[in-house]
């Protein structure tokens, strides 16, 4: 096997915290002897052959099929001892101290055990200076008590072969008969010697020859493991060091075939052992060749590149395939592979590719069968099959990622062969896949959302933590797997009963927002869980085409479709309780990973419970700002056909829910899907139409099947292009509006006072919102640019807000202050209050906002504030109370104006202009910033007009303070017609009335100075009030 270098290890854990109970499948006492070519087990034994004193990397390759698969690697006689947790798919390595090579010929205790309370796959791995080798191990069940040894050719004289022999943990006595020559201790043995060996439990013994071994004979009181290989002279650092362990003869089988490696140039060569006298057929493409093998000899022949090799005997023969490397002489690497025979083909397998190696997957199928093999969930495609000479079968290859990670690969139905490799420069390897036959894809739930869990509950678990979130995962895991694993037929009661409880576990009920996303997983977990039961369930029961179960939690119908001849059209229609499902033949046909289709439609009573408005009022859960102000209005419902994975259909499934409660009028009915993703859950809509509502029921139409349900509540104003044009017609006219305005409020000396200067700041912040947000609310491309863009967007719009409320504020003090002599507020008002207020307050507010949620500015569709976790109030809270202490002060100076004005100078009291007062007194309320209350009343029926009258108004608030602040005071025009006629005589003082802090004066010599741009209240020509 090749690569230099591989990782470190995996973190550990501690032993004794979480040793899960196995599935019932899986809780066998594992048994000796018994020659069944198994790569599956729990418990493994083997050893490294020390490689010259060079530099060695030892490691094991552990591969999961179950979740939360404990296993531990230790060393007999020493006390490194690893523990780890691996999930089902996944590959975990363990290194080895260089200690555990062995060297030279000896006797050794450093035999390396690894054993696991669930099933798993090892691969060893002896990792020398360009020249690494791997073998799969076989567990201690498949061992058997006879085995004859294969070596390489060492004509090349670079060198020797060499053989291991391992007991388990019972003492053992080993006969060994010889074949060529054998070095032992200090005397050599040549063929006909017979040497007796005894062993004690967990004890190996290493022979090198002199010569080729092949033909040796290894016989044993008790099981062994048998590793052979081939170590280099010391001298000679770029020889060929390779091992394998064999099998035993009792598991040889009749059959085999052998294709030809990718980028093969030379040679390769063949190993044929015969245990009896036999006769042999050995084909190389249409060259067949018959040979009489006698028992305990050895046959070497070649493999051509590009050309397949059939063997077949009358009794079992061993197979060893030796790649000879690159056709360079001391620079290439080669490595030994047993070849599977026809017999132990299964349908499905793990594979571990190997990292900087080019891998390939080199496959063996039966000529009719080639469409249906899978590779990690996808069928493979685009690959050549060539024809297996005297034979029915096919051979191909198929290029992997060249990263170190387990491939799964099955056929829904009939067995095929298996075998990784990999090339590099001066590198290879070659190794079996390791058959599943006890291990069943449909019953894992293999999605990357759900290995994220599962990887986050292992992690859990290293660091020696408890976990009730991941104790509901291992318990839902087990309950599972010891469904799928039941050689009998599985009822519904058996998947509703146990799965049902889980519906009322405290895990589901938590409360906090990482306790909610715990939930959303938990709740992922069972729905899946749930579907791949069903599913299970109904091709356990080849008899029952339909079976249906209702629950105190939840009803279940499954349906087996048997394949018919001809187009199917049919639609076939499943229910649960009050709820049914309608979906199209064609949809279970393609999705059918059996000769029987399977389909399951389920029902749960109290999940829309769980999993409603805690989820759809916080934006942490929520992906559509539409749905926020929804809730659940169904059962939730599940629909699954084939192995349960989420799939697009090419025609839709039909969904009729009942309604929790009845809908109304003005309510919107929306079908949902149930997605996770990132780790959290939420309702989305993509995918799902309505195709007809009423009051009791809603049919929903969806291009794919998970879980389902219905959201309802009151509809809320949609984008229009209408309300887009007002918005951006307004926008413009106020900021001329705006510009003008500010143009007026600093040329414009003879109206300076606190008035106009609060206009001022007002106007310069509007202006700059509403600028920004024309020009830049939509540009979202940028992540960053749009959160600084949302920022200050919310600190201007803040500011606007602030400024009116001064306004306000101002306007009350200046009415209220018409009974106070000396007006010395004014002066305090401006210094000390004003700007440091009207700037500091929205600063402090976005400052603090940022701080507890610097991931709150921009959003998908505008640069805003975002509706996670309730952001939006950082915005929604002042403004709502600067609106409401406006509307107070306004109300507040209208009651104090009706007694003050009749109580003025007669001039005064006795307006002219009482229409003109009235359009003044009513834009006050724009410019204060009243109106934006009419966006909390975009309800029911008449949200429409809202809307409309919301963007009408808002849109023009600067139009409204140009015509009231500038336009409407009568010093203002003359101020206009002294720039339009080019004039600077100075205007006669002006006798005017204005409610304002400086307007209230105590002599007419002020008059020029004393135009309101408070609510700027002109009066008739007259003196200027003063008081008496």
């Amino acid at each position: 096997m090749g690569r230099r270098g591989f990782a470190s290890p995996p973190v550990f854990f501690l032993l004794g915290l979480f040793w899960f109970l196995p599935p019932a499948s899986a809780q066998r006492t594992n048994t000796t002897g018994t020659c069944q070519t198994e790569t599956l087990g729990r418990e493994f034994i083997t050893s490294y052959m020390d490689d010259c004193g060079n530099s060695n990397q030892f490691e094991v390759q552990i591969t999961g099929y179950f979740a939360f698969t404990s296993v531990s690697v230790s060393i007999s006689n020493n006390q490194f001892d690893k523990k780890i947790m691996v999930n089902w798919g996944e590959m975990v390595r363990v290194s080895l101290p260089e200690s555990v090579g062995i060297k030279g010929t000896t006797n050794f205790s450093n035999v390396v055990l690894v054993k696991a309370d669930k099933d798993i796959s090892v691969v060893s791995v002896s990792n020398k200076h360009v020249s690494p080798e791997t073998t799969v191990l076989y567990p201690v069940s498949s061992l058997g008590n006879e085995h004859y040894i294969v070596t390489p050719s060492t004509e090349s004289l670079d060198s020797y072969p060499e053989f291991s022999v391992m007991t388990y943990q019972e003492p053992n006595s080993v006969e060994v008969h010889v074949k060529g020559k054998l070095h032992y201790l200090i005397q050599d043995n040549s063929t006909g010697s017979r040497l007796t060996i005894k062993l004690h439990a967990f004890q190996g013994i290493q022979f090198q020859g002199i010569g080729d071994l092949s033909g040796t004979r290894i016989v044993s009181e008790k099981p062994v493991a048998i590793l052979v290989g081939q170590r280099c002279f010391c001298n000679n650092t770029k020889c060929n060091h390779v091992f394998e362990q064999l099998l035993p003869v009792c598991s040889w089988g009749t059959k085999y075939i052998v294709p030809p490696l990718p980028r093969q140039k030379v040679d390769e060569i063949v190993y044929i052992t015969a245990s009896r006298n036999t006769t042999v057929l050995y084909q190389l493409g249409e060259q067949a060749e018959t040979v009489t093998l006698a028992g305990g000899s050895v046959l070497q022949r070649p493999v051509k590149p590009w050309i397949p090799v059939y063997i077949s005997a009358n009794v079992g023969i061993q197979v060893v395939f030796y790649s000879v490397g690159a056709p360079l002489p001391n620079s290439s690497h080669a490595f030994l592979m047993n070849v599977p025979d026809v017999a132990s083909y299964c349908q499905m397998y793990s594979i571990n590719a190997q990292e900087g190696f080019e891998n390939f997957a080199l496959m063996v199928a039966n000529t009719s069968e080639t469409g249906a093999i899978i590779l990690d969930n996808q069928p493979v495609r685009d690959v050549v099959w060539n024809r297996v000479p005297g034979s029915e079968f096919v051979w191909s290859m198929h290029t992997l990622a060249p990263a170190i990670r387990s491939h799964a690969v099955e056929h829904p139905s009939s067995p095929f062969a298996l075998l990784s490799v990999g090339t590099a420069a001066m590198d290879s390897y070659g190794i079996p896949g390791s058959c599943r036959k006890n291990v069943t894809f449909k019953c894992q739930t293999e999605t990357p959302q759900i290995q994220e869990q599962l990887k986050m509950c292992k992690d859990v678990f290293l660091k020696g933590n408890n976990s009730e979130f991941c104790s509901f995962v291992n318990l839902t895991i087990v309950n599972l797997e010891t469904m799928c694993a039941q050689d009998r037929a599985v009822s519904l009661e058996e998947v509703a009963g146990p799965f049902g409880s889980f519906l009322n576990s405290s895990t589901l009920s938590a409360g906090g927002n990482e306790s909610k996303r715990e939930v959303a997983a938990a709740v992922t977990f069972l729905l899946q869980s749930v579907e791949l039961a069903a599913l299970t369930a109904a091709l356990k029961s080849p008899g029952m085409k339909t079976q249906n179960v209702t629950t105190e939690s939840m009803a279940i119908e499954t349906l087996l479709v048997v394949p018919a001849a001809g187009p199917c059209d049919e639609v076939f229609r499943l229910r649960a309780l009050n709820e049914t499902m309608d979906i199209h033949c064609d949809t279970v046909t393609k999705a059918a990973t059996e000769d029987s289709w399977a389909v399951a439609f389920i029902s749960y009573f109290t999940l829309d419970s769980i999993i409603d408005k805690r989820f759809l009022n916080e934006g942490d859960l929520m992906a559509d700002e539409k749905l926020r102000n929804f809730h659940l209005n169904s059962r939730v419902v599940s629909g699954a056909v084939g192995d349960g994975r989420l799939m697009n259909l090419s025609k839709p499934v039909n969904f009729t829910l009942r309604h929790r409660q009845a809908k109304k009028e003005e309510e919107e009915a929306l079908c949902v899907h149930w997605k996770f993703i990132a780790g959290r859950g939420f309702w989305a809509e993509d995918g799902c139409t309505v195709l007809h509502t009423n009051s009791t029921h809603t049919i929903c139409s969806c291009d794919h099947l998970s879980s389902f349900a219905l959201l309802m509540g009151l509809t809320r104003v949609e984008d229009s292009d209408p309300l887009t044009i007002i918005t951006y017609v307004g926008l413009t006219l106020s900021l001329l509006c705006l510009l003008l305005a500010i143009l007026t409020f600093l040329l414009c000396r003879s109206i300076r006072n606190v008035s106009t200067s609060i206009h001022l700041q007002l106007c310069l912040c509007l202006f700059l919102a509403n600028l920004l947000f024309l020009t830049a609310v939509t540009r979202t491309s940028i992540q960053v640019v749009c959160a600084v863009i949302a920022g200050f967007l919310h600190y201007l719009f803040l500011a606007c807000f602030t400024w009116m409320f001064l306004e306000g504020l101002h306007l009350f003090l200046t009415v209220r202050n018409l009974k106070v002599v000396n007006y010395t507020s004014t002066s305090w008002f401006k210094k000390r209050f004003m700007y440091p207020f009207g700037y500091g307050f929205p600063a402090l507010v976005v400052v603090i906002s940022a701080a507890l949620n610097p991931d709150g500015y921009g959003t998908s569709k505008h640069c805003w504030l975002s509706l996670d976790r309730g952001f939006r109030w950082s915005f929604l809270g002042p403004v709502c109370a600067i609106i409401l202490i406006n509307l107070t002060f306004f109300l507040v100076t209208l009651w104090i104006l009706r007694d003050k004005l009749s109580s003025l100078n007669e001039d005064v009291s006795t307006l002219k202009d009482t229409r003109l007062l009235t359009f003044k007194a009513i834009a006050q309320l724009f410019i204060l910033g009243c109106t934006w209350s009419l966006g909390l009343f975009q309800v029911g029926s008449a949200k429409m007009v809202m809307a409309y009258l919301f963007t009408i108004v808002n849109s023009l608030q600067g139009v409204f303070i140009f015509l009231v602040h500038c336009l409407l005071n009568r010093q203002v025009r003359e101020e206009y017609r002294r720039w339009i006629k080019g004039t600077r005589k100075p205007s006669p003082p002006t006798q005017t009335f204005s409610l304002s802090v400086s307007t209230v004066t105590t002599s007419p010599k002020m008059a020029p100075c004393i135009t309101g741009c408070g609510m700027g209240w002109e009066g008739a020509d007259g003196p200027s009030p003063t008081k008496s």
